[in-house]
């Protein structure tokens, strides 16, 4: 028997002592900042939005400028059978120049209206960013676990099958039942279906990961990630009323919406002003050729049009109840969102609450139980006074302790990056 019991010892130390390293020497770690500054410059979407800022901000000088003028040629009262200049005194070159002229505060609104959807798209790129970088954090956290994941159970699949190397031996000697060998049999199996699973797991997060950075040359296959630590918080300075009133405040969709109001407000004006008539200013002159009894003086005319909205029931006035639609939509989009940011703010408070006390729990608690648990009960196996499958349920019971640690430190970490995309701010300290 004894030849045994050092094994065993040697093989539990093996697998318990320390913690568990995701990384190994001389791999490069891509940390959570390089990977948020990667998406930044490479994603197609975050790049996509900078365009359409560029756009609008481009649209506002055409959209509050006059039509181009035309210039026009004509050929006035030339006689049909011989198209002479001098035959008759009325014939002449007219040069002339049209101009149309709004009324005025017309191209006022529209500008101003302009100005509002660029501002209104600002506002909407900026948000973006927030979302990429939150979306990039989620990412990058579910990562993380996937890959904490596999290290537990690969050191546990590992430990198990140093057991059956044990165990094979005191079954060939008759020191252990079969039903004890085939348990430990089970248990790798069962290992590593749970490998397998995790496997494919990881390559689809890195798949969501990487389509998040777009054409970045970062490689997560020969890569690992830096440890995830918990952000320090101060929970007197976000609670659920506070962090609601900043939200309010701050958030860039909110503002931007709050823009689009008052871009509506001045398209409406501009409807109603349809109402007033457009005008058009025409300059000519006409060059005229002597003839007898006649000097050939030129001429100049001089004319102005206006427009007549005698199309007002079919045309401005629908316009105008067009406007009053497209306000009155976003003004109720804006409350929507004031709304549903309300009720996400306090859900994520609340969640974030919940997983802050979870990890004082597990770290004060549950992880320290947990791994005295299989220090006990490895000295009472070696003794004799416990049976194996005991031990066994220590160590799954630790190796889900773990798990159950890194979902809930990803957890808090998540609700964090989703309450400062709202925001558009940071509101955590230092990484414990």
């Amino acid at each position: 028997m004894k030849i045994y019991y050092p094994m065993i010892f040697l093989l539990i130390t093996y697998a318990f002592a320390g913690g568990i390293d995701l990384f190994a020497e001389n791999e490069k770690v891509v940390t959570l900042k390089e990977a948020i500054n990667e998406a930044l410059e490479h994603n197609p979407i975050w790049r996509a939005q900078r365009f359409e800022v560029q756009s609008k901000k481009a649209e506002i000088g055409p959209t509050g400028s006059y039509d181009d003028p035309m210039v026009a040629f004509a050929a006035k009262d030339y006689p049909v059978d011989s198209f002479s200049r001098k035959e008759h005194g009325m014939t002449g070159d007219e040069i002339s120049l049209t101009q149309k002229i709004p009324f005025p505060g017309k191209l006022t609104k529209l500008r101003a209206a302009a100005e509002k959807e660029y501002h209104s798209q600002e506002k909407q790129y900026e948000q973006l960013k927030w979302n990429l970088i939150r979306d990039v954090k989620l990412a990058y956290y579910s990562l993380f676990l996937a890959l904490k994941e596999q290290a537990l159970l690969k050191e546990q699949k590992n430990f198990i099958k140093q057991l059956i190397v044990v165990s094979r031996n005191k079954y060939t000697i008759g020191k252990l039942s079969q039903a004890e060998l085939l348990s430990f049999q089970v248990e790798e199996a069962k290992l590593i279906g749970e490998l397998l699973s995790n496997e494919k797991e990881i390559s689809a997060r890195k798949a969501t990961l990487k389509t998040l950075l777009g054409k970045s040359n970062l490689d997560f296959n020969a890569t690992v990630l830096e440890e995830t630590q918990k952000t320090a918080m101060d929970h007197s300075k976000i609670q659920p009323d506070i962090l609601e009133k900043r939200v309010l405040q701050k958030n860039r969709m909110l503002l931007a919406l709050e823009t689009a109001v008052d871009s509506s407000k001045q398209k409406l004006s501009y409807a109603k002003l349809g109402y007033l008539p457009d005008f058009e200013v025409m300059a000519g002159y006409t060059i005229r050729e002597p003839r007898p009894a006649d000097d050939g003086v030129d001429l100049f005319t001089g004319k102005v049009g206006l427009t007549l909205p005698i199309w007002a029931i079919s045309k401005q006035s629908e316009q105008i109840k067009g406007a009053k639609a497209e306000k009155a939509k976003i003004e109720a989009l804006l409350e929507s969102s004031q709304i549903e940011l309300k009720n996400k703010i306090q859900t994520l408070h609340a969640e974030l609450f919940e997983a802050d006390q979870k990890i004082k729990l597990f770290e004060t608690g549950i992880l320290p139980l947990s791994r005295q648990a299989v220090l006990s009960g490895k000295s009472a196996y070696l003794t004799g006074k416990l049976e194996y499958l005991n031990l066994l349920t220590f160590i799954q019971d630790r190796y889900q302790a773990e798990i159950a640690y890194f979902e809930t430190l990803t957890k808090h970490e998540s609700k964090i990056s989703e309450i400062e995309a709202f925001l558009g701010e940071e509101i955590g300290g230092e990484k414990q």
